[in-house]
């Protein structure tokens, strides 16, 4: 439930911090293959830094034994990161149209 509510957490302001930026730094939220890499594998190291020491303490081991208990699942939200993110534009694709900075 914890891991659950914090990867949640995570997954929205994550998200919303990196189309944020890169829409600052290119115009658009339109993500290539390598900008897909890019983002499934901060995200999943981001939550991975998140939970480690959760995970750890809540199983009573040491941080890298909760690496290891972590990295099947690690690698398994890694595909799904990237499949779900690419389906999602698919699904919803941005228009293109470069937004102004001025708030």
């Amino acid at each position: 439930m914890v891991g659950a509510t914090i990867a949640t957490v995570w997954n929205y302001v994550f998200n919303l911090g990196f189309d944020h930026g890169l829409n600052h730094f290119t115009g658009s939220t339109r993500k290539s293959i390598r900008i897909r890499f890019l983002h499934a594998v901060s995200f999943e190291l981001g939550l991975m830094l998140i939970l480690l020491p959760i995970i750890a303490w809540w199983m009573g081991i040491g941080l890298l034994e909760a690496l290891i208990v972590d990295v099947a699942f690690v690698v398994f939200y890694l595909v799904y990161a990237f499949v779900f993110t690419w389906c999602y534009d698919t699904i919803f694709p941005d228009t293109g149209a470069k937004k102004s900075n001025v708030t």
